[in-house]
Parts: structure tokens; C-alpha cells; sequence
């Protein structure tokens, strides 16, 4: 945003407020709009990475059909065979291209117990975000990443995230730790 768009704005109105009012949903890239609590699970229930992958993606796309399901999950494996996405320090962001999906989509959760899902530092995937985009979406691929790399980088952020014991502390450390804007209105 250019510096004199927020000069003459009164201190109760900033960036956040703009970004928030004239930035179309479907082009925000914060976490905390992209995830919901209805896509985020804590403990995620699978047992292994290929029912993990599943799991995740059945988060990601709610109540889509088999066939796009099976769709997007061949994507997001496709990914998975070229590297691994389990990054270290407990995290995994399995990720996929597709145009199955109309825009951004994000799940998340902690994972349990699913012991062929390890990093190459051989420490286990203990939180893992999922992200689907469109094929042709490929900036805001990269941009989702990286708040989520951003987000797991400070050690205070990804130990409460590891603490949480419900979707809704989940959020409210995503919340938290982004810098999301209030949602309240402006008084």
C-alpha cells in the first residue's frame, strides 16, 4: 500500500482496516481467514500418512464427492512422491495444485501417532497444514506457504500451537500470532 494512502487517516483506522475492507476474500492470503475451526482438527484421528493425506483433504473440501475427492488427493500424492513435506521441527504442509478446487483452500491440526510420516531430521510430523490451490494459482501457493513456515518459525507460536487441546485454541493461536485484523467493528 502506498505510504500517503494511510497519512491522513485517523489513528483508529490503519492498514489492517483497509487491508480488511477493500481486499477481496477471495484474494487474502491471511491464515486466519483461510483456515476455520471447521477446518482444523485436534487430534487429527489417522494412523498413517495416506490416511492422514485423506483425512486433511476431506477437512479442506467439506462435503465435495468421492470423485473430487479422490481428484485432489491424487494431486497432493503426486506432490508428496516428488519430496517428502514433512519440514522438520514437527512440521508438515502437504500441498497441491489443482483445479478441483475454485480457490485457496487450508486444513490443519496436530497429528498423533502416525509413524511413517517423518522428516528427514527424523523428528515425526506433529502439526500438519494442508494447502490446495488452483493450478493457475501458483503466487498465492508460494505466499500461503510461507506464512505458514513464518508461523511455525517462532517458537512461541508453534509450541502453543503443539499445546492445543481443541480447534478453537488452534485458531486463536493462528489468530494471535498472524497479526490478523480485528474483526470487531471500528468504533
Amino acid at each position: 500500500m502506498a505510504v500517503w494512502a494511510t497519512r491522513s487517516l485517523p489513528p483508529s483506522i490503519g492498514a489492517a482496516y483497509i487491508y480488511r475492507t477493500f481486499t477481496p476474500p477471495e484474494l487474502s492470503l491471511l491464515l486466519s481467514e483461510l483456515l476455520s475451526t471447521e477446518r482444523v482438527r485436534v487430534p487429527l484421528g489417522s494412523h498413517s500418512k495416506a490416511e492422514l493425506l485423506r483425512e486433511l483433504v476431506r477437512l479442506a473440501v467439506g462435503d465435495a464427492d468421492e470423485v473430487t475427492v479422490g481428484g485432489i488427493l491424487a494431486a497432493v500424492e503426486a506432490r508428496e512422491a516428488q519430496v517428502s513435506t514433512a519440514m522438520g521441527g514437527g512440521l508438515a504442509v502437504p500441498h497441491g495444485r489443482t483445479d478441483l478446487v475454485p480457490e485457496v483452500r487450508v486444513a490443519a491440526g496436530l497429528v498423533r501417532n502416525v509413524p511413517d510420516y517423518v522428516a528427514l531430521d527424523g523428528s515425526p510430523v506433529r502439526v500438519a497444514f494442508l494447502v490446495l490451490t488452483p493450478a493457475s494459482a501458483s503466487g498465492q501457493h508460494v505466499k500461503v506457504l510461507s506464512r505458514i513456515a513464518r508461523l511455525m518459525h517462532d517458537p512461541e507460536s508453534r509450541d502453543a500451537l503443539l499445546a492445543s487441546t481443541s480447534a478453537d485454541e488452534f485458531m486463536r493461536v493462528v489468530l494471535l500470532s498472524t497479526g490478523a485484523p480485528r474483526r470487531e467493528p471500528l468504533t
